[in-house]
C-alpha cells in the first residue's frame, strides 16, 4: 500500500509539473507572438497600401509595348492611360510628369510610414530640395532661361514656392546662394563657392549638397539597433560609397587633387574608406579604378564598364553603372525584412526604377535609338 501511495503521489506531482510546464510554454509562445505582432502591427496599414499601389505598376509586357512604339506621342498615350500617371501626363512635359509622380510616391511613403521611420522617409521628401537646387545651378551655368527651368523643377520638398521662384529667376551662382540665405543650405554652398570659382566647375557645389543630405541620412540610420534599421543602414552606407566614388571619378576626370575635395567626402561609407578614395584619385589613370576596388561590391560594376569609358572618354558611363547599382540595392536589401520595412524599401526602389526607365525610353526614342538598344539601356534588364 505504501508503494502505491508513493507512486500515486509521484504521478500526481508529475502531472502537476507537466501541466505547469505546458502553461509556462504557452505563456512563452503567447509572449513571443505578442512581441512579433507588436513588431508587425505598425506595418500592416502601410504595407497594405503599398501592395495595392504595387499592383498598378507596369509589367514587362507593358514596358515592351512602350519600347516598341513608333512615335513619342504613342508613349504619351500609353503611359497616360495608366491611372497612376494620368494626372501628371495631362499637366506636365513627359520627364517632369515622371518626376512629379515619383515625388508624390515619396510623400505618400512619408505619410503612411510608422512613426519610428518617419525621419527616414521624410528625408526622401527633402531630397527634392537638394535636387532642385542642383537643377537650378546646372541650368543657370548652361544659360537656360526661367521658363525652361520651370519645366525641370519639381515643386516638392521643404523649400517655399516663393524661394523656388526666386531661384529660377536668379542671374548667377552668387544670386542663388544669397537667395538661400535663410535656409539650411546657405552655409554649405557659401563655403563651396571659392573652389567653384577657382576651378570653374560645379562639382564643389554639387558635392557639398550631397554631403549635407547624406550626412543627415547617416545620422538617422547610424545607430541600427534592430534588423529593420540594419537594412536601412546597409542601404544608406552603400549609397554613400557610390556618391563618394562618383565624386572621386569626376575629380580625377577634371584634374582636381584630393586635398581640394576631401572636405566633400561623406563619412560613413560601407566598404570604401577615405584612404581608399585618396588612393583612387592618386591612381595614374581612371582605368586603374576597378583594380584598386577589387574585393568590394564595386569591382565588377566598374570593370564591366571600363571598356565603354575607354571607347568614349567620358566618365558618365561609369557614373551611370554606379547609379544603376544604387537603384537596384533596395530590391535586394528589402528581401531581408519582407513583413516589416521591406515592402516600403522595395516599392520605393521599384518606383524609382520604373520612372527612370520610362525617362530613358522617352529620351532614347527621341534620339532615334532602336528597341534593342533601348532594352539594353534599361535598369534591371
Amino acid at each position: 500500500m505504501a508503494d502505491a501511495s508513493i507512486f500515486g503521489f509521484i504521478s500526481s506531482n508529475m502531472v502537476t509539473l507537466i501541466l505547469f510546464g505546458a502553461v509556462i510554454t504557452g505563456l512563452i509562445v503567447v509572449l513571443i507572438s505578442v512581441r512579433e505582432f507588436s513588431k508587425l502591427a505598425p506595418f500592416a496599414y502601410p504595407n497594405a497600401r503599398i501592395m495595392a499601389r504595387r499592383g498598378k505598376m507596369l509589367d514587362k509586357k507593358q514596358i515592351v509595348e512602350i519600347i516598341d512604339t513608333k512615335r513619342l506621342d504613342d508613349i504619351y498615350n500609353l503611359v497616360g492611360e495608366m491611372p497612376e500617371y494620368k494626372k501628371y501626363i495631362e499637366k506636365y512635359p513627359f520627364e517632369k510628369a515622371m518626376d512629379m509622380h515619383l515625388a508624390e510616391t515619396h510623400e505618400l511613403l512619408f505619410k503612411i510610414s510608422p512613426d519610428k521611420f518617419k525621419d527616414f522617409f521624410e528625408s526622401f521628401v527633402s531630397k527634392w530640395d537638394v535636387r532642385n537646387i542642383k537643377t537650378v545651378i546646372t541650368a543657370k551655368e548652361a544659360g537656360m532661361d526661367t521658363e525652361s527651368i520651370k519645366d525641370i523643377i519639381i515643386p516638392f520638398g521643404k523649400l517655399k514656392k516663393e524661394t523656388l521662384n526666386r531661384l529660377m529667376d536668379a542671374e548667377n551662382i552668387d544670386d542663388i546662394v544669397d537667395i538661400l540665405k535663410d535656409t539650411e543650405y546657405y552655409d554649405i554652398l557659401n563655403d563651396a563657392v571659392p573652389l567653384y570659382k577657382e576651378k570653374d566647375i560645379l562639382l564643389p557645389l554639387e558635392a557639398a549638397l550631397d554631403k549635407y543630405y547624406y550626412g543627415k541620412l547617416f545620422e538617422i540610420v547610424s545607430e541600427a539597433s534592430n534588423e529593420d534599421e540594419k537594412v536601412l543602414h546597409s542601404l544608406i552606407t552603400k549609397q554613400i560609397d557610390i556618391i563618394n566614388l562618383k565624386i572621386i571619378l569626376r575629380a580625377k576626370f577634371e584634374g582636381i587633387e584630393f586635398k581640394d575635395i576631401e572636405d566633400y567626402i561623406i563619412p560613413g561609407g560601407y566598404q570604401v574608406s577615405e584612404w581608399k578614395l585618396k588612393e583612387l584619385i592618386d591612381a595614374e589613370k581612371i582605368t586603374d579604378f576597378a583594380i584598386k576596388l577589387e574585393g568590394t561590391d564595386y569591382y565588377d560594376i566598374l570593370s564591366d564598364t571600363i571598356p565603354v569609358y575607354e571607347k568614349t572618354g567620358s566618365v558618365s558611363a561609369l557614373e551611370s553603372a554606379l547609379d544603376k547599382y544604387a537603384l537596384e540595392l533596395g530590391r535586394f536589401l528589402s528581401k531581408r525584412r519582407p513583413s516589416t520595412i521591406g515592402p516600403s524599401v522595395d516599392f520605393l526602389t521599384r518606383k524609382e526604377i520604373e520612372t527612370k526607365n520610362l525617362k530613358i525610353i522617352y529620351r532614347a526614342k527621341n534620339e532615334g535609338f532602336s528597341p534593342k538598344i533601348i532594352r539594353d539601356m534599361l535598369i534591371g534588364g
